[in-house]
Order: structure tokens, then sequence, then C-alpha cells
């Protein structure tokens, strides 16, 4: 870079600078004067003095009758602030909790919570009320709330909220997510018996579902035939198939050598199937075993000439090329 164009870029970052810290200031300028028409009106409403003492953000913050945008606004422009403050935390915790607040202020609330929650020692003294206000959400009439409540506790690996799912996919009890989603999450806890329920979200959910149910399958060692009749289905996508593949590799990486094997010289199977199995066998399975078998081998050098498909044929040639030397 010339010193021209160093002196350039210098002077375009110091001005974008000089901007931002602008726009910062006029906006601590607006949000005072919003919070000092609060105070008065609210002062009046309750024929006492306004609060002078009270800062701005956290009086602009609890005004519920300010529009959500302009308490939703606090929360994005001031986050890493407010969030490193108890009793700021203290009042998100309670708008939060609060079913008759507004629901955008509500979720931008549990969106900077989770944020500062990533903060471990810092927000060590918040923990247990920010677990008991998620619990609390967990029946919340809000979806997005619901959601987020659930999925942060389920990753915990949570009794409670495992409990509450479970209950729901056996109709004992409301769902408080869609159920392909409850599934996935109980997913996340291999200690559990997901398997009947990753079964069921395979056989009738969409192709992303299905493709996560085979990912999620490969913790489960009793999953090894239904991973392979689904790696060998070739009514069901590549994606799908290829996922699947990589799951029961995991389990079973002699099952999974012989099914890519018969896959890849097979001409009636997808190429593109035929071509990943290939390139895994090449780079992923067991060199002795794979290249012993000199009957594979053979059927691979076919391949490398099958032009009709240029990258099952490239994957052959490499795997040949990659031949260890006898």
């Amino acid at each position: 870079m010339s010193d021209q164009a160093a002196r350039r870029l210098n002077e375009e970052t110091s001005r974008e600078v000089n901007d931002a810290a602008a726009a910062h200031r006029q906006y601590l300028s607006d949000l005072a004067a919003t919070a000092a028409a609060s105070r008065a009106g609210r002062a009046a409403e309750e024929g006492l003095s306004p609060d002078a003492d009270e800062e701005p953000a956290m009086t602009v913050l609890t005004d519920t009758t300010l529009p959500s945008e302009t308490r939703v606004e606090v929360m994005r422009r001031l986050s890493g602030t407010i969030t490193r403050q108890a009793e700021y935390i203290e009042a998100l915790l309670r708008i939060v909790t609060d079913r008759g607040d507004s629901p955008a202020v509500r979720r931008a609330a549990l969106q900077t919570l989770d944020s500062a929650a990533f903060q471990v020692v810092r927000f060590q003294p918040h923990q247990q009320a920010y677990d008991d206000a998620l619990h609390d959400l967990v029946d919340d009439p809000d979806p997005p709330l619901r959601e987020t409540a659930v999925s942060t506790l389920a990753l915990q690996h949570d009794p409670v909220v495992q409990d509450t799912l479970i209950q729901g996919l056996r109709g004992d009890g409301p769902l408080p997510v869609e159920r392909e989603r409850a599934i996935m999450l109980l997913a996340e806890d291999d200690h559990l018996d997901n398997l009947p329920w990753l079964r069921e979200m395979y056989r009738g959910g969409s192709e992303d579902a299905r493709q996560a149910a085979v990912r999620y399958m490969g913790s489960y060692p009793d999953a090894q035939q239904t991973l392979e009749d689904v790696l060998r289905n070739k009514n069901e996508s590549a994606e799908v198939r290829q996922q699947s593949g990589a799951s029961l590799r995991h389990l079973a990486p002699d099952r999974f050598e012989a099914v890519a094997k018969a896959i890849a010289t097979d001409q009636t199977d997808d190429p593109r199937v035929r071509t990943a199995c290939l390139t895994t066998l090449q780079h992923l399975g067991d060199t002795e075993h794979v290249y012993a078998d000199t009957e594979f081998v053979d059927r691979v050098r076919v391949l490398s000439d099958e032009e009709s498909v240029p990258d099952l044929a490239r994957a052959a040639r490499d795997l040949l090329r990659r031949r260890p030397a006898r």
C-alpha cells in the first residue's frame, strides 16, 4: 500500500470513528430528553417530584408507556454497558417475566440476558434468577420466547425441560415447541433414549429433518441397520444418504466400507452418492482394507474411464493414484 493510500485509509477510518462517536453522543442526549419527559409524566401522575437520580437508560427501559422501539433501542445500543450492572440485569429479568409487557421488548430483553450469560463469572450472581425466568417462559403465550427458553434449557440438559418435551411427545402434556424441534433438542443429550423419536422424525420429516435425524442417530449403536438402509435407499436424497453414511462410518466403519464399495460401483445409483462414497473411502477409509480388495480396485479402474460422470471418474482416478506401492 502506498503512503498516500495509507493516509487516505487512516483519514477515512478516523472520520468513521468520529461520526460514530458523534452519533452516540447524540443518542445519549436524545435518551436523556426522553427520560426527563418520562420522569416528569410519571411524577405528575403520582403527584411526586421527578427522580432526577435515575439513569436515563433505566428510565426509558422500564417505562412501559413508551414505544417498544424506543425501549428496544436502549438494549441494542447500550447492552455492553447495562449488562455490567446488577440493577439492569434485575430490570431485564423483570421485563422478561412480565407477560403484560410488549413481546418485542421481552424478546430483546431475553436476547440481552442470553448474551450477558456468556460472561460466566460476572453473570454468576444472576444465574439462578435467569434459570428461574427461563423455566417461567416454558409455557409463555409468546412462541419465540417459549422456543428460546426451551432451547437454552434443553441445550443445558435441564431435566425439567427434557421431561416436559418427553411428556409432550408422548401426548401426556402440551409441547412448548414444534414436534421436530422437540426431538432435535432432546437429541442433544445422547444419554437419553432418543432413537425412537429420531426414527419417527426420519419417517415423517422434511428433508432437513431427515438429515438431522440420521446425523443424531450416529450416537446410537442400535441405529446401525437403519443408517445402512437409508444409505442404500436410492429414493432418498443424496444429502440425507451422505449424512447417513457419515453416521454409519462413525458407528461401524467396516460395515460402511462394504456398503460404500457396493454403491460406488453400482452404475444405477446416484453419481453424487457414488462419488461421495469413493472420496470417503479414499480419504477416511482403512487404506489396507480398501486397496487389498482387488475386485473393488478393478471395478474402480473401470469407473475411472466413465467420462459421462466426470466427478466420479476423477474420484476413481484419485483413488487409484493413491494406491500404495506394492
